[in-house]
């Protein structure tokens, strides 16, 4: 049989969890703003500038994604990219 021991061990362990999640939780929460903001996707015109570093400084990301859909990834192994399609073209 188990000593009371160990059942008020468990017991305090499982309270003690329980209050400190029920205490930090707002702090790990996010707030409702930014939670609505989320929902919302945003064009591209709308994201700023990426900073490429010292050798190509701010780039816009239409270029990004533009310079990505010319040039995609090419694989290590040598063989030819497989040509990938977007929005139904």
């Amino acid at each position: 049989m188990i000593s009371r021991k160990i059942w008020a061990f468990n017991i305090a362990s499982l309270l003690l969890t329980l209050g400190a999640s029920a205490v930090l939780f707002p702090y790990a929460s996010l707030p409702e703003e930014t939670l609505r903001a989320a929902e919302q996707p945003l064009p591209m015109e709308a994201f700023p500038d990426a900073d490429l570093g010292p050798d190509y400084g701010q780039v816009p990301v239409i270029e990004l994604m533009g310079y990505y859909l010319e040039n995609p990834p090419v694989k290590e192994s040598g063989s030819a990219p497989k040509q990938q399609h977007f929005g139904g073209c």
